[in-house]
């Protein structure tokens, strides 16, 4: 018998898994090949976490910290366009209380770093969205991230923290199989 999409009782739990954003310093960084290579483990302490995410056409395996901000400290998430300072698109964050007070701590401690551990992960899962440097501490409960983004890539990165943010959980209540022609 051929094996049909929701067979599987692992594909049906993993829909209700949720899916965890957070904010993690980077230990390392590679440039990598294939999505094989990300998959390989590094040397390092026993609670690196490793990672890889695609920037610049190019794909980079990162060795990260545990969580040092959780997707559910943020409360917004939105692109802007900055015309006064000529930045380009870029995203606008806010923080919750406790989120600002972390995210105030985590980037104070970043910014006194050398490349590439002056940088934070922003990570789903297992995947990296971006990874921007830090230059000073970020203490207001406000953040912004810049770079070459383009409208749609700004706008997808918001949305991603925003509804990253949120801790929701899926509940499979039937499945329904279709007959294969």
């Amino acid at each position: 018998m051929a094996t049909q999409p929701g067979d599987s009782q692992e594909a049906l739990k993993s829909l209700g898994r949720t899916a965890e954003l957070g904010f993690r310093p980077v230990l390392g960084q590679t440039a990598v090949k294939t999505k094989d290579e990300c998959r390989a483990p590094v040397p390092a302490t026993p609670d690196a976490f490793t990672a890889c995410g695609q920037g610049d056409n190019a794909l980079t395996k990162y060795v990260l910290e545990a969580v040092a901000v959780p997707g559910t400290d943020v409360s917004d998430a939105k692109a802007t366009y900055d015309k006064n300072q000529g930045a380009g698109w870029m995203v606008q964050l806010k923080f919750t209380a406790a989120g600002s007070k972390r995210f105030g701590d985590v980037t104070g401690r970043l910014a006194k770093q050398q490349s590439p551990a002056n940088q934070f992960a922003i990570v789903l899962d297992d995947t990296v969205l971006s990874a921007p440097m830090v230059a000073q501490a970020l203490t207001g409960g406000n953040a912004e991230i810049s770079g070459n983004f383009t409208q749609r890539s700004a706008q997808e990165l918001a949305a991603q923290l925003d509804t990253g943010a949120l801790p929701v959980q899926l509940k499979v209540s039937s499945v329904t199989r279709l007959p294969v022609d």
